[in-house]
């Protein structure tokens, strides 16, 4: 005997309510997600862009940002990561001198090796000291051919001595760089901000901050180019001269006439001198010996008038 339930209007009506009821529990709980999903992505984004609005606001004003510090480890971290990557690849910065002390048979001829010298390697002579038998050069050479340069000025003489340094300028060199590329992205930007300016008072402001970062860049530019001319171009010191009593001529006999009479108008001057001396003495040393005289006698002396004073005193 089958027997089956059948389920009373009530009953489904019932069921159905509570589908409904848990359909609306479920949408609500989806929607609930996604609005605390968006909740946290705006709480991840808003202090990016927090740090970015006071980054821009500190170029404008002239103060040092202070953003999160996630923010800033994740800054610090890749630009310690990208300073590391542009050091294995950035070129090595030097600055390069050399001296050379050469013996030369005709200091003509070597004059005119030393400029022939100089045009070979595409240099230039920036100051040149001649005497009789003594010449020296200061020669700017391209940085590239400073070592041919050097050995090549060895065939000029023979050498004395020699001396080569190098000064490891990178980091200078780098930091300027960069610190003038930020002066310029600082100058485009307060030009921009001048232009949008509303009322005169931040007019004001921002040509002076324009102003002084204006001087800034024009005085970095300045040691920018002549931290690059010391790199590009190298600096040999030449000095060359004869040897010991010779000129171009040949062996130099001492001058005996000459020497005697130096001797001689040495002498003189001496005696002038000493004669000169007692002449002071005589128009100055014996008046003042009269004073002290007339000074002693009248107070300690026959008249005595500080003895006298003094036994008065005594009494």
């Amino acid at each position: 005997m089958n027997t089956q339930k059948k389920h009373s209007p009530a009953v489904i009506c019932c069921g159905t309510i509570c589908g409904l009821v848990l359909l609306t529990i479920m949408s609500c709980g989806v929607k609930s997600a996604g609005n605390n999903a968006g909740i946290i992505e705006e709480s991840v984004e808003a202090p990016v862009m927090r740090s970015m609005a006071v980054a821009d606001s500190a170029s404008f004003t002239g103060r040092s940002p202070s953003p999160s510090p996630t923010v800033s480890a994740k800054v610090s971290g890749s630009a310690t990561e990208s300073a590391s990557s542009l050091s294995e690849t950035q070129e090595r910065k030097l600055i390069k001198t050399g001296s050379i002390s050469l013996e030369v048979e005709q200091l003509a001829a070597a004059d005119a090796a030393v400029t022939a010298w100089c045009e070979q390697f595409n240099g230039y002579i920036e100051s040149s000291y001649n005497e009789q038998n003594h010449s020296s050069y200061t020669v700017k050479i391209p940085a590239g051919s400073f070592d041919a340069a050097m050995d090549a000025a060895g065939n000029l003489g023979t050498v004395k001595y020699r001396n080569i340094s190098a000064r490891d300028v990178s980091e200078q060199f780098y930091d300027l760089e960069t610190r003038l590329e930020t002066r310029k992205i600082l100058k485009e930007r307060l030009q921009t901000y001048l232009t949008q300016a509303k009322d005169i008072e931040d007019m004001l402001q921002i040509e002076t901050s324009l102003n002084n970062t204006l001087a800034e860049l024009e005085s970095m530019e300045g040691q920018m180019r002549r931290l690059s001319n010391q790199i590009d171009y190298s600096t040999i010191s030449v000095d060359i001269s004869l040897p010991y009593r010779t000129s171009d001529t040949g062996f130099q006999w001492p001058e005996f006439g000459e020497s005697f009479r130096k001797f001689a108008a040495n002498i003189v001057d001496f005696f002038a001198g000493f004669i000169i001396v007692l002449l002071y003495i005589v128009i100055c040393g014996i008046p003042v010996l009269a004073v002290a005289a007339v000074l002693f006698w009248l107070l300690l002396g026959k008249v005595g008038l500080l003895r006298k004073l003094y036994n008065k005193l005594k009494k």
